[in-house]
């Protein structure tokens, strides 16, 4: 409601300031003249500009947040509380709005019926289908909060890999940045006015010189041009990635980057032996726990590799020997599986894949700034070796042109 500033004398002859809070002007004074009171001066108030207004259309829900309420659950459930109960206890806590209206549509739908999995499914941006898939699980074999408890365990180690890798890639992204802003304050300030000595001294021009000229010829003269063919090549690559060919041509693509693929492969097979581990302890048949686990991964390449394995399964193939015709399953891995298999502990052997990769990655990611910083310190030397032939190569060829 609209709040007023009013001066006003008052039914005792004083002269003094207050705020009304009223519909409208009209009200104003028909309050103040119910009261006996003469109005002066009125006066709406601007009302403060709330910023927590802001924070519920930008803010999405975090995976730590997303951890602390599988946690929550988990607690809560093992000490004997109704899920119900769990579910608003957590919203009356919620960190943020976004979270507490999710978590308000998840508590209205349960109540009215509908599966928990099938709520959680609802709100795909916030559980994904690993998420969703596992908690169906739980529910139809009575072990939820076993299920909910190996989630919390897989989204605690995604947050911590995530954490590891940006932090290994702040050094590379803070330098790569300082060089762009490097490179186009030397073209647009500095390359000109070492190009008007160039040409004025009519020195041929060797080539690195000649494509620094050109590339700030294009900066300054043609900046639209430049910056619509950056937004072009930008917004045609998003399009294109979107696509299920471009999706696949990326995820092969990170599957063959020298420094990032081990990276990617390993935490996917670790991912992939959890998955199938946790399903498979709980009860579920390989072959739904493969087309479960296929639907939990990211990378293309390994998802259509699973999903032909689980073809074969279900023609009475082995997993062993149905992964053996990927081109990305570690060797290693398929040989623990087909041991796994014969021993009757496939179990026990996925659980032994899945922690060796695990180590493997946080070694690897561990290791990944003493990898990227001499890469760095190349590309410096690179860039600024550009820059030296460019401007002292004709410099050289005046002086000599002058002796």
């Amino acid at each position: 409601m609209p709040r007023f500033s009013c001066k006003i004398v008052t039914s005792d002859g004083l002269i003094r300031e207050t705020t009304i809070e009223a519909d409208s002007k009209f009200e104003v004074y028909e309050i103040m003249e119910s009261e006996n009171n003469t109005l002066l001066s009125l006066k709406e108030k601007a009302e403060p500009i709330n910023l927590q207004v802001f924070p519920k259309f930008r803010k999405v829900v975090k995976p730590q947040e997303l951890e602390n309420l599988t946690s929550q659950l988990v607690v809560m459930l093992k000490a004997g509380v109704p899920l119900i109960e769990c579910l608003e206890s957590i919203e009356e806590q919620a960190e943020t709005d976004k979270l507490q209206k999710i978590l308000q549509d998840i508590i209205q739908k349960v109540r009215s019926g509908q599966p928990f999995s099938s709520a959680l499914a609802d709100h795909p941006n916030v559980f994904n289908t690993l998420y969703v898939n596992m908690v169906k699980i739980g529910e139809a074999t009575g072990v939820l909060e076993g299920i909910l408890d190996n989630l919390r365990v897989f989204i605690r180690h995604d947050i911590q890999v995530s954490k590891n890798i940006k932090a290994a890639l702040r050094y590379p992204i803070i330098v790569l940045t300082i060089l762009a802003l490097a490179f186009t304050g030397a073209i647009v300030f500095i390359i000109p006015k070492f190009s008007k000595m160039f040409l004025s001294a009519g020195v041929t021009l060797p080539l690195p010189t000649r494509i620094l000229i050109g590339i700030s010829h294009m900066f300054i003269n043609y900046w639209w041009i430049t910056l619509l063919a950056i937004i072009g090549i930008i917004t045609a690559l998003r399009f294109y990635l979107k696509t299920n060919a471009g999706a696949v041509s990326f995820d092969k693509l990170k599957l063959s980057i020298p420094i990032f693929k081990d990276i990617i492969l390993k935490s996917s097979v670790a991912r992939f032996a959890h998955i199938l581990q946790t399903l498979m302890k709980s009860g579920i048949q390989i072959v739904k726990a493969l087309e479960i686990t296929e639907l939990t991964l990211e990378n293309r390449i390994l998802k259509k590799d699973i999903s032909s394995a689980k073809g074969q399964v279900v023609e009475g193939v082995s997993l062993s020997e149905s992964l053996s015709d990927s081109r990305y399953f570690p060797k290693m891995t398929i040989k623990m599986i087909s041991i796994g298999e014969r021993s009757g502990s496939l179990e026990q052997m996925l659980e032994n894949i899945a922690h060796q990769y695990d180590t493997e990655v946080d070694a690897k990611i561990d290791g990944l700034s003493a990898v990227i910083e001499p890469l760095m310190t190349v590309l410096i030397g690179i860039f600024l070796l550009i820059f030296a032939m460019g401007i002292f190569l004709p410099m050289w060829d005046m002086n000599t042109l002058m002796k």
